[in-house]
């Protein structure tokens, strides 16, 4: 062969190495799984956890935004256009409805049929349900329990075991001091232990207007002095929402307030930890999600004097002990517009795998229900075996597509109350009013019954947490 033509020969080849290596390389580039979440400890968690997935032609791209509207937004402004700028999300469990009921998410009962590992009972049937059912108790599944998440209770235990504090509690109201098993026995504590010219206050919780602060917060109480959203099966919120029970409940909610530092009811998940954290407060209610954190000494001040628990129920005007709190937390859904659903899949079965849960849950709350039920796990820190038992009283909000604006007039209304500028019958009264008008005008036939709306009976008990009685 003349010198000429192998120099040829050879550059060709070369060039086709070039062109096959870059081709690699693009297709390497262009597999990419985006997801939508707000920002934080859990997204991160998801981040570093994906960059072990051993198929290395698949990237893992966040897309976070802050915790709030905005990230809603972000995900119902693409379903709007039935785009495909991300490929999964974890939206908030009320949100399902939404999603699933416009079409945008995809069914995850197939992708079930058809993995060899990625199943319905990998997870608690509870959770599944709470983060994926829609509509509720039709076994349609459109998210995986991802990040669950409840409301808790954390306090100072160098407060509640000091000899003198105990015996000055006792002198005055009569009985131990201990944890609070009830809202009546909380509002007592509260009340003891504020003190402003020391710089200390008895309670501190959420009230702001932004979102679900305020909401979330004083469902917790609604719920457990007995009252109720609406009823699911008539549609009725009039005689729910504004019920006796129920305003009994956001009344106790309102008046905790006058054991928080001033201001406090504006206050989000944030404020609530850095008064925390400063020895301002002796108790506060807050997701658990914030546990490690706040026990956390680089964090913290008091991060050794803080303990943790789950928030207490209410003894209604009928007598009945209750404990239900809020569900926080999100589940993991695809969008049903995304091209990569098997690459996608092929994640979420390696994902879900106890080894990557493990890593999760080091940090965040699995749905896994391996690992969430393990010994190990509970016994991590000093909160996980009290998570594991807040499994057991969560609520959640309306269950419908329409709860974007069923949320906005009740944190509206209930704002209302805690700025005092309503009463809290006032208050639920017109959010109740509101509430109706929006669902007949959604097409629901509200189904006006004449009998005393019925409270449903949920954990009703006079025995709390470690068999502690409640009060009666």
């Amino acid at each position: 062969m003349e010198h000429g033509k192998r120099l040829r020969l050879v550059a060709s080849v070369a060039a086709i190495g070039v062109s096959l290596a870059v081709t690699a390389g693009i297709a390497r580039a262009e597999t990419t799984l985006t997801f939508v979440w707000h920002a934080g400890t859990c997204a991160d968690a998801l981040v570093n956890i994906a960059k072990d997935y051993p198929d290395k032609t698949v990237k893992i791209v966040p897309a976070l935004v802050p915790y709030g509207p905005e990230w809603h937004n972000k995900i119902a402004s693409e379903f709007a256009i039935k785009g495909d700028a991300f490929d999964f999300a974890m939206w908030d469990s009320q949100s399902t409805a939404e999603f699933a009921g416009g079409g945008h998410a995809v069914k995850l009962n197939e992708i079930f049929d058809k993995s060899s590992y990625l199943k319905a009972d990998i997870f608690p049937a509870a959770s599944l349900s709470r983060y994926g059912e829609y509509p509720d108790g039709s076994g349609q599944f459109f998210g995986l329990p991802a990040n669950q998440d409840a409301y808790g209770l954390m306090y100072r235990k160098d407060l509640f075991e000091d000899p003198k504090e105990k015996d000055a509690f006792k002198a005055k109201y009569g009985r131990d001091l201990a944890v609070p098993q009830s809202y009546q026995e909380a509002r007592d504590i509260a009340e003891f232990f504020t003190r402003p010219d020391q710089g200390l206050y008895g309670w501190g919780q959420m009230g702001g207007r932004e979102y679900d602060f305020a909401t979330t917060a004083s469902n917790s109480f609604l719920w457990s002095f007995g009252g109720e959203l609406y009823n699911p099966k008539t549609y009725e919120v009039k005689g729910y929402l504004d019920s006796p029970a129920s305003v009994d409940g956001v009344q106790a909610y309102v008046d905790m307030f006058k054991f928080g530092p001033p201001g406090s009811g504006n206050w989000g998940f944030d404020e609530v930890n850095a008064a925390f954290q400063q020895g301002q407060l002796a108790m506060a209610m807050q997701w658990f999600y914030f546990n490690g954190s706040n026990a956390d000494p680089k964090v913290s001040k008091f991060a050794e004097q803080t303990a943790f628990g789950i928030l207490p129920g209410a003894v209604g005007r009928d007598g009945k002990f209750r404990r239900q709190f809020s569900v926080g937390g999100q589940g993991m859904g695809i969008n049903k517009y995304s091209k990569k659903l098997p690459e996608l899949t092929k994640f979420m079965e390696w994902y879900f795998q106890p080894e990557q849960q493990k890593r999760y849950a080091a940090v965040c709350q699995t749905g896994l229900k391996a690992v969430l039920e393990s010994p190990e796990w509970q016994g991590l820190n000093s909160y996980n075996k009290q998570f594991a038992t807040a499994l057991e009283y969560l609520n959640d909000y309306w269950h419908l597509p329409e709860y974007p604006v069923l949320l906005d007039q009740l944190q509206e209304e209930v704002s209302n109350a805690v700025s005092g500028s309503k009463t809290v019958k006032q208050a639920l009264s017109d959010a109740a009013a509101k509430n109706e008008r929006t669902l007949e005008r959604a097409g629901y036939e509200i189904k006006r019954s004449d009998k005393t709306p019925e409270v449903p009976d949920q954990e009703i008990s006079p025995v709390g947490v470690d068999g502690v009685v409640a009060v009666q």
